[in-house]
């Protein structure tokens, strides 16, 4: 189950709080127990209630009180692979006289012996308890333990995993809907069980605001569920959602407070997803689409913006992906980037592709920071930008050559968008692969790699002859330098170079790589290349000093000046 947080953080502290934490601080703390007591309650958030008693009970008088304090929420889980035998007992005693501040439960009903909902009665007793998760396999006991569920006043959240509920899951469904208080509810469900509610009326409708259910249901059936929860305002489709016909005979729903949705679909047409979003009747905000299908169509850029423009107007955030497979060919409808018009510039959604060895993803959201974006005044502003944001990631490259499956991958990618930034987080790639690559993307200003490798035989006259006049590179990103040669076959291949930023030098004398790199460009006489980033977490006003030093000492640079950001070093020279 994911951790429930405490109802305040650091970040929400009173100010007379926050004093108090930064003298306890402020103080040589000698002994544990001299930390403040919301330390202790901050630090017990992230501890089961079994660890905290089994650590801390009889420990002191101190931490005795800790544990009786009112202030004390219990996260409990309850399965029999978490205890000290000869510790149940008081333990569950414990529990007992400390059901109030029972704050989240976890259940594993999977045991035949010692089960522990016979610990606990479900009622006003628990007046703390808002969150539990129930992992069962056992359809009876699920259903008994949700009917005594309706008698906790302050259920807001309920999570099931079931292993096997093939039946009872109208019953299930039915019990949950009729949670008097529930807020959230998170549905596992791996495989696909019938629905057979009837619609709902006004006396059965749920308080349920939020639900994520990963089982797989018809788009009918989902209509069903949420006629029960008009108030939903978030919905996650986490495994597919059948669309089909269907969809054309269902009467539309009004969902007034419903501003964000997720969906999964496989082989869905545009059409019926699109008469999907009109009949419920929403101001979605957020939309967030994932596709696998044969119908390229989920690919025309002007059919989604008319359905935004038409059904969505309030609509802020978008994500889409559409999964293409290789075992499939599907020709691109209409003109190559079509995703970057004015339509997606002004709401600031960028269009991305990447590409492994199974299959390509097409991805539309908003626009994230870049790496190259080094400093605040370098965000993206402008509609020409923007218009060449368009980026690319390969996640799998054969170990040896330029594969044909890449290569096929790559040029049909072409027919859909142009590539402006690449992105490779592959490890050890061969100089002659990323030739192949970069030659491949005619309009690349931006590179991202994670490490070279230099093991195969480079003809670097090669390189340049091929790409001298033809790159276009700007910017390169290398996360791991393995050798200082890998420099100067980057600059080769990407002559026009004006940034170069590395994270990782694999132990390399900082001072020593530096002036290799700067004697390069000088003896190059390299014109362009005018700013490095390297991540040196040990740098300080001394190294500095010494690198001020030896550049001035060797007349490397002329006009230059370098600055530290974080962990970060800048050289840059006009």
């Amino acid at each position: 189950m994911d951790q429930v947080k405490r109802k305040f953080t650091f970040n929400q502290l009173s100010n007379e709080v926050t004093k108090k934490l930064q003298n306890n601080f402020a103080r040589t703390i000698t002994f544990i127990e001299n930390l403040s007591n919301e330390i202790f309650y901050e630090i017990f958030d992230y501890l089961d209630g079994y660890e905290i008693y089994n650590t801390f009970s009889n420990l002191n008088h101190h931490f005795q009180q800790l544990l009786d304090s009112p202030s004390l929420i219990l996260k409990i889980k309850l399965d029999n692979s978490t205890y000290n035998e000869s510790s149940m007992n008081n333990y569950q005693q414990y529990l007992l006289r400390n059901k109030h501040k029972i704050f989240s439960i976890e259940f594993e009903l999977s045991f035949e012996k010692n089960n522990h909902l016979s610990w606990f009665t479900f009622d006003l007793s628990l007046s703390r308890l808002e969150s539990i998760y129930i992992g069962s396999n056992q359809s009876d006991i699920l259903i008994s333990l949700l009917i005594n569920l309706a008698d906790l006043p302050r259920l807001l959240s309920l999570t099931i995993r079931p292993l096997n509920i093939l039946e009872y899951l109208n019953d299930i469904y039915r019990l949950i809907f009729a949670l008097p208080v529930l807020k959230s509810f998170i549905f596992f469900l791996d495989r696909y069980v019938t629905i057979s509610l009837p619609m709902a009326i006004n006396q059965q409708l749920s308080t349920i605001e939020h639900l994520v259910t990963y089982q797989y249901c018809s788009v009918n059936e989902l209509f069903i569920i949420l006629s029960y929860i008009p108030q939903i305002r978030c919905l996650k489709i986490g495994n597919n959602l059948d669309i089909d016909t269907s969809i054309q005979t269902i009467l539309p729903i009004t969902l007034s407070n419903l501003v964000d949705i997720s969906i999964t679909m496989d082989d869905a047409k545009f059409d019926e997803f699109e008469l999907f979003i009109r009949k419920i009747h929403a101001k979605l905000k957020i939309l967030r689409v994932t596709i696998q299908s044969e119908h390229i169509d989920f690919l025309n850029a002007h059919q989604w913006e008319q359905l935004i423009f038409k059904s969505l107007p309030q609509l802020e955030e978008f994500y889409f992906r559409y999964i293409e497979s290789f075992a499939e060919e599907y020709k691109y409808p209409g003109v190559s980037d079509q995703f970057i018009t004015s339509f997606w510039i002004e709401r600031q959604w960028t269009f991305e592709i990447k590409i492994d060895n199974e299959s390509i993803d097409y991805i539309v959201r908003p626009y994230r920071k870049r790496w190259y974006e080094y400093t605040q005044d370098n965000i993206l502003n402008s509609s020409v930008e923007y218009a060449k944001s368009t980026r690319l990631t390969i996640e799998y490259i054969n170990d040896i050559d330029f594969d044909e499956d890449l290569q096929m991958g790559m040029t049909r990618i072409l027919t859909v968008a142009q590539i402006y930034s690449l992105d490779i987080p592959v490890e050890n790639v061969y100089v002659d692969v990323l030739i192949e690559i970069v030659r491949l993307l005619p309009e690349l200003t931006t590179l991202k790699i994670h490490s070279l490798s230099l093991h195969k035989p480079i003809m670097l006259n090669f390189i340049q002859l091929s790409m001298n006049y033809t790159s276009k590179v700007r910017k390169v990103y290398l996360l791991t330098m393995n050798e200082i040669e890998e420099f100067s076959i980057l600059l080769n291949l990407c002559p026009f170079m004006k940034y170069f930023k590395v994270d990782h030098t694999k132990q390399m004398d900082f001072k020593f790589l530096l002036q290799c790199i700067l004697k390069k460009i000088k003896h190059d006489y390299n014109e362009y290349l005018r700013l490095l980033c390297f991540r040196v977490p040990t740098a300080d006003d001394e190294m500095i000093q010494k690198l001020n030093r030896m550049i001035d000492l060797e007349k490397l640079l002329w006009n230059y000046k370098i600055k530290r950001v974080a962990e970060n070093l800048y050289i840059e020279w006009l």
